[in-house]
């Protein structure tokens, strides 16, 4: 695992700037990182390298965020779909410590952003260890990993199960009224979505939240008018979904 590490060290693009200052650049933030007398932030990057340089089988998968809802790394699935992009949690959270610290202290911390963020998978890594927290059914199961190699294998399994709203999602594009009511009343209760779609026998797209459904009838208010008012269509005039985004 050390060897591993050090091998991804040397590949880091550090250089001298003013008075003996290492720097590196930051392949997500693409920002100047200085990393004398940060630890953790070398173990960081040295994580990310690994994620977008060496492993190819994860670029078109996954988006990285860093600093993100003040957790280190956050991995998201990449969304399939560009008329689709609901909110989702994240895939993966991952929280870097500097090489002597002991992991098992922050056991408590991830499983904390774990629970608030609606993740189900958690990594601790300190350069020498990966400790890997999975969640299923409010219970964790903590192990630990031998190399990068068993993050990427983690990730692709996560990211390759079937996305059962896309799926509505693309049947809802096609007239299917079933999957527009399961996907209206799962994404279009609140204001932080807007929900796209088409009536027969009208020309121009509604856009359209604040979604309720009753005897056949869906209930709606159309975006950007702050009138109390609600608009309302029958079932059977549904045509097509256009667009959920968050």
């Amino acid at each position: 695992m050390t060897y591993l590490n050090e091998e991804i060290h040397k590949k880091l693009d550090i250089y001298i700037k003013g008075y003996n200052q290492q720097y590196t650049k930051c392949l997500i933030r693409n920002i100047e990182i200085p990393i004398n007398g940060r630890p953790e932030e070398l173990v960081r990057q040295i994580f990310i390298h690994f994620l977008i340089k060496e492993s190819i089988l994860l670029l078109d998968k996954i988006i990285i965020k860093v600093e993100a809802n003040n957790h280190d790394i956050e991995i998201y699935k990449k969304q399939e779909n560009e008329n689709f992009k609901p909110h989702q949690n994240p895939l993966m959270i991952v929280e870097v410590k500097r090489e002597d610290v002991n992991l098992q202290n922050h056991y408590n911390q991830i499983q904390r952003y774990l629970t608030n963020s609606g993740c189900n998978i958690g990594i601790l890594y300190n350069y020498h260890e990966i400790i890997t927290f999975t969640k299923k059914n409010n219970q964790f199961q903590i192990y630990s990993l031998n190399n990068f190699i068993d993050i990427e294998k983690l990730i692709l399994q996560a990211t390759s199960s079937i996305d059962k709203d896309l799926l509505a999602f693309e049947n809802a594009q096609n007239g299917n009224i079933e999957s527009f009511l399961y996907l209206i009343n799962k994404y279009g209760e609140y204001t932080n979505h807007t929900i796209v779609f088409k009536l027969r026998n009208q020309l121009s797209v509604i856009d359209g939240y604040l979604f309720t459904v009753q005897d056949k009838k869906i209930y709606y208010k159309i975006c950007g008018q702050y009138s109390k008012k609600q608009q309302t269509f029958d079932c059977q005039d549904f045509e097509k979904l256009i667009s959920i985004i968050y």
